[in-house]
């Protein structure tokens, strides 16, 4: 075999090894060192506020589950709540849909023993299975209880729209995290009217 055919050969299984790692396959085991570890899975609560077509906000609970993508609270087309036992915390984005490389306002509410409560220290961040940069953003008052931020976010080269938002921060000097899911949209995306 030719030295330039080997190295050829080389290379595409890199790039196959690497187009799999993207995608989320392993190649072996289980995934240990998962983010998504037991304190932080959550699932879809029995009982979610609205109906399967409603834009009424859906509460989540954390739940002994896989820990899924999709178990994650979805903010793509409306707000969701993960309830933290005595906690809740609330994320909404606008305008939606989202959109990669255009501004969006990130909002977060937390309320403690069914309260409106301060989230000090509070930061969104966001990452996907991909390196794609650091994008965290502190956030700050906004009206009616609300912190916010304004964040923009690119859209991955390998066509995945997925990305993980984590709100974290402290609730009466307990730690809070909750992990949310958005799906961003390409650029130039025009909702139906």
């Amino acid at each position: 075999m030719k030295p330039n055919t080997l190295a050829g050969l080389v290379v595409l299984a890199f790039v196959v090894a690497g187009v799999l790692w993207a995608r989320g396959y392993r190649l072996v085991g289980p995934d240990l060192a998962s983010p998504e570890g037991p304190a932080l899975q959550q699932r879809q609560s029995p009982e979610p506020r609205g109906s399967e077509g409603s834009l009424e906000p859906r509460v989540f609970r954390p739940g002994n589950t896989a820990g899924t993508d999709a178990t994650l609270p979805d903010i793509t087309l409306r707000d969701a709540t993960v309830d933290l036992g005595d906690v809740r915390v609330t994320l909404s984005v606008a305008p939606r849909p989202p959109v990669a490389f255009a501004q969006r306002f990130y909002r977060v509410q937390v309320q403690a023993n069914g309260a409106v409560a301060q989230l000090a220290g509070g930061r969104i961040s966001f990452e996907m299975k991909m390196p794609m940069g650091d994008h965290r953003y502190s956030l700050v008052p906004g009206a009616d209880g609300w912190q916010e931020a304004v964040v923009v976010l690119p859209f991955c080269a390998s066509g995945n729209p997925r990305w993980h938002a984590i709100v974290e921060g402290t609730v009466d000097g307990r730690p809070v995290v909750a992990r949310f899911r958005v799906e961003l949209t390409k650029p130039g995306f025009a909702p139906a009217p």
